[in-house]
C-alpha cells in the first residue's frame, strides 16, 4: 500500500503543475506557433528549455515537439526535441535518485527492496511502454531513479523511447499537421513503442536482469 501511495504521490507531483499553470502554458505554446520565425535562436532555446524542464513544468510536450518540426525541419527539429527530452529524463532520474532516502523512510526498509525488484523485473517494459503516456512517462523516470534502476541500463531505453516520440511529433510539424489534430503521429508513436517493447521483452528473456539493481 505504501508503495502504491508513493507511486501516486510521484504522479501527483507531475500532475499538479498542469492543474495550476497548464492552460496558460498551453496558450503560450499556441501563440508561439504563429510567432515571427526571424527569432529562430531564441525560439530554439525556448523549445529546448521547455522540453528539458518537462519533468517539472506542465509543458505540452507533443505540441512543443511538433513546433520543433514546424520551425526547424527534420534535422533541427529532431535534434532539439530528442536532446531536450533526453535531458529531461536525465534530470528526472537524478532527482528521483536523490529522493531515495525520503522514499525509503516513507515506504519502509522492508518494502523498498520490493520496489527495486519490481523495476528490476519490469523496468525495460515500463520505461518503453510509458514513453508515449503523459504524466506516467515522467513518473516512471522518477520512480526508476528512486528505485536506483541502473542509469546505464535506464538511458538506452529512454533514448529509444524518446527517439520514437520525437520522430512522430516532428513528422507532424514538418508536414504541416495541425498541432491539435496529431492523432496519426500519436498512433505512430504508440505503435513504434509497442515494437520496441516486443524487442525489449525478447532481449529480457535471453538476458535475465540481476536480482538486485546496482547502485
Amino acid at each position: 500500500m505504501r508503495t502504491l501511495l508513493l507511486t501516486l504521490f510521484v504522479a501527483l507531483l507531475v500532475i499538479l503543475p498542469f492543474c495550476l499553470w497548464g492552460e496558460a502554458i498551453d496558450a503560450w505554446f499556441k501563440a508561439m506557433a504563429t510567432a515571427d520565425t526571424t527569432t529562430r535562436g531564441l525560439l530554439a532555446g525556448l523549445l529546448f528549455s521547455a522540453l528539458a524542464l518537462d519533468i517539472f513544468l506542465p509543458v505540452p510536450s507533443s505540441l512543443a515537439s511538433t513546433l520543433c518540426g514546424a520551425f526547424f525541419g527534420w534535422r533541427g527539429g529532431l535534434a532539439i526535441s530528442f536532446s531536450a527530452m533526453t535531458t529531461s529524463c536525465v534530470i528526472g532520474w537524478w532527482i528521483g535518485h536523490l529522493c531515495t532516502p525520503m522514499a525509503i523512510r516513507f515506504i519502509g526498509k522492508d518494502e523498498y527492496p520490493r520496489l527495486q525488484a519490481l523495476l528490476c523485473r519490469h523496468g525495460v517494459i515500463l520505461l518503453l511502454a510509458l514513453r508515449t503516456v503523459p504524466v506516467l512517462a515522467e513518473a516512471s523516470v522518477l520512480l526508476a531513479g528512486i528505485a536506483k534502476y541502473p542509469f546505464r541500463r535506464c538511458m538506452p531505453l529512454l533514448l529509444a523511447g524518446n527517439l520514437v516520440v520525437s520522430l512522430a511529433y516532428v513528422y507532424a510539424g514538418v508536414y504541416g499537421h495541425d498541432a491539435e489534430n496529431m492523432l496519426p503521429a500519436f498512433l505512430a508513436s504508440i505503435t513504434l513503442s509497442a515494437l520496441l517493447m516486443g524487442v525489449a521483452a525478447l532481449l529480457r528473456k535471453r538476458t535475465p536482469p540481476p536480482t538486485q539493481p546496482s547502485r
